[in-house]
């Protein structure tokens, strides 16, 4: 998978009031700065610094994030769903990059 690319998943279907579990695992190195011993030439890392998640077109968390989390991290957040619509994950990462995904739900 490229560099960005994501799994969000919600359960299809949830009652009303249900704290439900949004999960997702985000393509990404996630690579601290390094210094190469033997130049001492800096690399810089590259790693996302922001994930945001919405539901139904409004904010209910924001993440910020830095070269310690672990590449392809795996995110799991609890959510209370009232009503059907669309839970969206928005991140993005220390050189510009900027990715959306989203996942719909069915609330009965």
């Amino acid at each position: 998978m490229a560099t960005g690319t994501s799994i969000v998943r919600v359960p299809k279907e949830a009652q009303k009031g249900q704290v439900i579990r949004v999960q997702m695992v985000i393509t990404h190195p996630m690579t601290p700065p390094r210094r190469d011993p033997q130049t001492g030439q800096e690399t810089p890392g590259y790693f996302l610094t922001k994930l945001q998640l919405f539901y139904n077109d409004q904010l209910v968390s924001e993440m910020n994030m830095a070269a310690g989390i672990s590449a392809n991290p795996f995110i799991a957040l609890p959510l209370k769903v009232e009503n059907s619509g669309v839970v969206k994950i928005a991140y993005e990462d220390n050189k510009g990059g900027k990715w959306e995904k989203t996942a719909e739900i069915t609330v009965k």
